[in-house]
């Protein structure tokens, strides 16, 4: 199978967790897919040195493809699709905003998105992007999420990171925490549980899963004492997802958070996933658990995507101490969804 991967921000760390993470194999079955462009991977090994491919090795392994057809699935080598092969990306300096790379890494999400459209790779892995280096180019800071919901026409895909242990999906994302409550509809909790227990059954195999949404307030508002959405908003959410998912869920809460995730400490595994209703609600434990043996992954989408739990990390691109510990892990969680999905419809397989 063909797993696509996208460079991210070519000025981040991401070629580097790239090379670093396909030193070994992700799976007998698995042909990843670079879209992005080899010179920066050339580039970023040469900076990398001992620590990177040998260059006779780099050169050799990594296939110059202009199209996703060049492509040979032989488990020996990795493609290159090079999808801004006009641009110069000599003389890129690592940790500073470059509107060439805000220009790459939209152009190889977007050939990746379109090629697991058309069926031609089994799913995207994505490494981080920069969403404010969009402003280098005059275009709109926007996440790999939003892009995803614009070019599949889905109002509100769902964000989950996932663990080994615990898999966590986010009501609200990327908004300040002051607007967090206005964001809190019942029909948007709703959305949010169903598309989790869809993601659940269709991309992990859990027949039955076992759901807990989190309170928005301390104490899960102590019976209105701080604050009264628990009772307005997640409560009824709760109850009317239950009559209507009868039987092939199970949802709890909402419950502190505080006590909510203390419930996996000592490799305990209580639910099958948690609703927060934001971001640092949820993310704040999940990485604590498990932060590089995680990935970001999106739910509600009739095409497989991950990424890793990390951002472009400015601070130490270049100096050849990134882990790839994530990417590693968002690429082989890819690839065993894209078996359950090949099992489920076998007539798929690419």
């Amino acid at each position: 199978m063909k797993i696509a991967i996208t460079i991210g921000d070519a000025a981040g760390i991401g070629p580097e967790v790239i090379l670093k993470a396909l030193r070994h194999s992700v799976g007998d079955d698995v042909t990843p897919v670079i879209f992005g462009s080899r010179q920066v991977l050339i580039d970023e090994n040469d900076r990398l040195g001992e620590g990177g491919w040998a260059d006779s090795e780099l050169r050799s392994h990594f296939l110059d493809c202009r199209r996703l057809g060049d492509v040979v699935d032989d488990g020996s080598t990795t493609p290159v699709i090079d999808v801004l092969p006009e641009e110069d990306f000599s003389n890129l300096e690592k940790g500073v905003e470059d509107p060439r790379c805000a220009r790459l890494q939209m152009k190889a999400f977007r050939e990746a998105v379109n090629a697991a459209r058309a069926g031609a790779v089994d799913a995207v892995v994505t490494a981080p992007w920069n969403k404010s280096l969009f402003e280098t180019i005059d275009e709109p800071s926007v996440g790999h999420t939003e892009v995803l919901a614009d070019t599949f026409q889905t109002s509100q895909p769902v964000m989950m990171l996932a663990g080994p242990r615990l898999r966590v999906s986010l009501v609200t994302t990327h908004v300040p925490l002051r607007r967090v409550a206005g964001r809190l509809t019942r029909g948007r909790l709703r959305s949010v549980i169903r598309t989790t227990i869809g993601g659940l059954r269709r991309r992990f195999d859990v027949d039955h899963p076992r759901i807990a949404v989190c309170g928005v307030n301390p104490h899960a508002g102590e019976q209105g004492a701080m604050g009264d959405e628990e009772a307005e908003v997640i409560e009824p959410a709760i109850e009317e997802l239950s009559a209507e998912l009868e039987g092939l869920a199970t949802m709890e809460g909402p419950f502190p958070a505080d006590t909510l995730f203390a419930k996996y400490r000592n490799g305990a595994t209580p639910f099958d996933a948690v609703v927060s209703m934001y971001h640092d609600q949820g993310l704040i434990p999940l990485k604590l658990l498990h932060f590089g043996e995680s990935a970001n992954l999106t739910l509600g989408l009739p095409i497989i995507r991950t990424s890793v739990d990390h951002g472009t990390a400015y601070d130490i691109a270049g100096q050849g101490i990134a882990d790839p510990g994530s990417l590693r892990y968002a690429i082989e969680l890819a690839a065993k969804m894209a078996r359950l999905e090949t099992e489920a419809n076998p007539s798929d397989a690419t």
